[in-house]
């Protein structure tokens, strides 16, 4: 990690610290795998944050599948653009250290400090929520930077969309693929890479694949459960929620075992978001259960309509919310910023997400 200047007060220099600790290190024997390794603090949408208690099994199993299942190797080179505490962060360490692949630290997020790390370093593997993705395709820079290198930019954290799929590909000229995962699991248990048997697809075809939220990874059994605990069709079209069983899966929140017992059922934790399955098992993330709007009656997926949103062309970011409305109950809002130069109004935005969906769905504003 470079230097960030003169320490402020109370902060500790790492690289001081370490020159000054002891060539040998003494390590105890882990006698329990099942100890507690890690503690990670999360509230998703819930309120109060809850600790995740991950287990020494739990962080070594997460590491081995997605190892086996994203193909790390010891020629990766990957910047870290989400800071550790953060549940993209979390998961990587452990992964690449054991292929003995480069951790590359970022300090801030300044798209022009990771363009040129990603050149220096000649990064293979990028990981970050789309909005950090957004911020690299805006910077006015970016051409100016060699980025050949790049292999792949996974994106998680916040649903993705087509538009921005396609654009870090053509910009970027890797592969850019969504996955999916939670503080309760690890994180990572689904990802959409491309199949052999997709290699003959157009590129819109394969890019469509791409967005989704992507088949469960080795080590991991994914279902969409109905409110009566029942399989959802897979016909890509009856929503329900993931429950997710596999030894990723936390040992439990911490001193709340109620929220624990309310949480992991029947050996499957219920995830609060909710999906569609298609025939090929292949997952597509619709909204979480809090965030979901009801208008009407009508259930309207929020993620759905900032995905609409994303294909207009003056459209940088995105987001939908719903508020109070007397007739309806709620009712959906954009709230939407420009690419720089670009220009649009309410109106015609309203009339092209209702080019694409239901006159329910659209923002009233």
């Amino acid at each position: 990690m470079e230097p960030a200047g003169p320490l402020l007060k109370g902060y500790h220099d790492y690289e001081e610290i370490v020159s000054q600790s002891p060539a040998e290190v003494t390590a105890e024997p882990l006698t329990d795998e099942n100890l507690a390794a890690e503690l990670f603090y999360t509230s998703g949408t819930t309120g109060h944050p809850k600790g995740v208690i991950l287990s020494h099994r739990t962080l070594y199993l997460h590491a081995l599948n997605v190892i086996a299942s994203l193909r790390f190797m010891d020629e990766d080179n990957l910047l870290h653009v989400v800071p550790l505490f953060h549940v993209n962060g979390w998961g990587t360490p452990h992964t690449l250290t054991a292929v003995g692949g480069k951790h590359v630290m970022l300090r801030k997020i300044v798209p022009p400090d990771i363009l040129r790390l990603i050149q220096e370093e000649r990064i293979t593997r990028i990981f970050a929520v789309p909005a950090v993705f957004i911020a690299l395709l805006a910077c006015p820079q970016r051409e100016a930077y060699d980025l050949s290198t790049l292999k792949q930019a996974f994106i998680g954290g916040a649903p993705s969309s087509l538009t921005l799929i396609t654009r870090i590909e053509e910009a970027f000229g890797c592969r850019a693929i969504v996955g999916y995962g939670l503080t309760e699991t690890s994180p990572v248990i689904s990802y959409a890479c491309p199949k052999d048997n997709m290699r003959d697809w157009q590129v819109s075809q394969r890019r469509a694949y791409q967005v989704r939220t992507g088949t469960e990874i080795i080590g991991t059994q994914i279902r969409v459960l109905n409110h009566k605990g029942e399989d959802v069709a897979s016909n890509d079209e009856e929503v329900g929620e993931i429950a997710i069983r596999s030894n990723v899966v936390m040992t439990g929140y911490y001193k709340d075992p109620e929220a624990t017992q309310k949480a992991i059922r029947d050996g499957w934790f219920y995830s609060g978001d909710l999906a569609t399955i298609n025939q090929e098992g292949c997952l597509r993330i619709v909204d979480r259960s809090k965030d979901i709007i009801i208008s009407g009656g009508e259930n309207i997926s929020s993620a759905e309509v900032e995905n609409a949103l994303y294909s207009h062309p003056a459209v940088l970011e995105c987001a939908v919310i719903g508020v109070p409305d007397e007739q309806w109950g709620e009712v959906p809002v954009a709230m939407v910023v420009c690419k720089p130069g670009t220009q649009t109004t309410e109106a015609e935005l309203i009339q092209h997400v209702h080019g694409q969906l239901a006159h329910f769905k659209c923002p009233k504003t």
